[in-house]
């Protein structure tokens, strides 16, 4: 079970991100306890606002289905969320060529009853759970858009990269992608990084192989930037041809580490140590 949040500005809030995600698999339901002393039993509660759900299959290049799944009162905001995701999509394309097809859906949902589904916390923005994208939109407010298709197109690069490498690539290089085609980097991020390196090392890219929610509060919004910084260093340093080499090793049931010396000719544990020292004389740069 993994789920994943996009960072923004590093707040004492963000750094409680580390403490685990525990998603319910127990499903909310429409009943709520009668208070009247006569009668106390389940019953009924009718949503203050009934608005039917729409949904909008959208047929993408390379045999890929989506579908978007939102309430018909957000129809304006699903309108523009796909000329994002199309964008998004062909983008991929022209990056890695071909994407194996594969299926998903976007669902657009309640903010209430997000939490109340998932259980996730409060500052989550975006979830990418089991195969669909799940953004919760509060009711109460006018909709971000410019934040919501960064969401998209965030946790949309998780669904493309798991279609890439058969889902099995290491969170690292996962979140540092998923964090650069959102868009504008997080500005928080490299501050957060310049401060954690000034008392300890690197962290180690085996403790980010998998999600992050088992890491230590205060390493978190390090471990994002670290990653960013990282997927940049491989893409810049061996190129995308490359990248896209090392997803169809890893599809192909690879493992980790031989699919990255295979695709980069460089070991997993010699790339680390040269980032260590690029990340070191970064910070020591005034980390810009």
């Amino acid at each position: 079970m993994v789920t994943r949040r996009r960072p923004h500005n590093i707040t004492p809030a963000l750094v409680a991100f580390a403490a685990a995600i525990a998603l319910s698999t127990a499903r909310t339901t429409p009943f709520a306890l009668a208070e009247d002393a006569s009668n106390q039993r389940a019953r009924y509660v009718q949503p203050d606002e009934a608005s039917p759900l729409r949904f909008t299959p959208i047929n993408l290049s390379n045999g890929s289905k989506l579908t978007l799944i939102s309430p018909q009162r957000w129809s304006e905001t699903a309108a523009t969320l796909i000329k994002t995701l199309n964008t998004t999509h062909e983008h991929f394309t022209e990056l890695f060529s071909e994407i194996p097809a594969f299926s998903t859906s976007i669902r657009l949902m309640d903010e209430d009853e997000f939490f109340a589904l998932t259980g996730a916390p409060k500052w989550t923005n975006a979830m990418f759970y089991r195969g669909e994208i799940i953004l919760p939109i509060a009711r109460a407010k006018s909709v971000d858009v410019e934040n919501l298709n960064r969401s998209v197109r965030h946790e949309y690069t998780h669904a493309i990269l798991s279609a890439l490498s058969g889902g099995n690539l290491p969170g690292w290089i996962d979140e540092g992608l998923a964090q650069w085609f959102e868009g504008e980097e997080s500005p928080g991020l490299r501050a957060a990084l310049r401060d954690w390196l000034k008392t300890n090392e690197p962290v180690p890219l085996k403790l980010l192989q998998g999600g992050f929610t088992k890491l230590k509060p205060e390493m978190v919004p390090a471990a994002y930037a670290q990653s960013l910084l990282a997927a940049r260093l491989v893409a810049d340093k061996y190129g995308f041809p490359a990248i896209a080499n090392y997803f169809m090793m890893l599809r192909d049931g690879v493992d980790k580490e031989s699919a990255f010396h295979t695709a980069f000719n460089i070991s997993l544990a010699d790339f680390e140590a040269q980032l260590g020292r690029a990340l070191k004389r970064w910070a020591a740069q005034g980390g810009d």
